[in-house]
């Protein structure tokens, strides 16, 4: 009698459909991202007064309304929700910086560069870690919410 081999232990290694682009649901990306944009709008609106000077409570915002947007891309997608709200997270952050640079752009064209002043690296590093966690913790409670659904 031979038996048959047992299944290997080792995880194969990732084929071209299983790459990080295809576990991106770039549906549930664009509709939490839509629910983020819609819920910042909104909320900044409502505070802008209250919270003008006050970055702690911008910056709670932010992350409030990330966690609720990737949360929300996490139950579309059905799977890997904190990727989409880590795919989420860079596209928020790379139009940021998109619009930040044509804005300095346009006034470094009009009145000079002197009107530009030192880079604030640590904001920067910062609002990049709040859209991050926002966009990872929103994900992954979702992703626990079906784990804990499918058990």
């Amino acid at each position: 009698m031979s038996q048959s081999p047992a299944p290997s232990t080792t995880p194969s290694p990732p084929t071209e459909q299983e790459s990080l682009v295809s576990v991106i649901s770039w549906k549930a990306v664009l509709i939490g991202s839509i629910v983020t944009l819609a819920l910042g709008l909104t909320a900044g609106r409502l505070t802008a007064g209250l919270f003008a000077a006050n970055l702690g409570a911008q910056a709670g915002i932010l992350f409030a309304c990330m966690f609720v947007g990737s949360f929300v891309a996490g139950r579309v997608s059905g799977r890997f929700g904190a990727i989409q709200g880590i795919a989420m997270a860079v596209i928020f952050i790379l139009i940021g910086a998109s619009l930040k640079a044509y804005n300095e752009i346009d006034l470094a064209t009009t009145y000079g560069p002197q009107v530009l002043g030192p880079m604030d690296m640590g904001g920067l590093i910062l609002g990049d870690l709040i859209y991050l966690m926002g966009g990872w913790m929103g994900g992954w409670l979702a992703d626990s919410r079906l784990a804990r659904r499918n058990d």
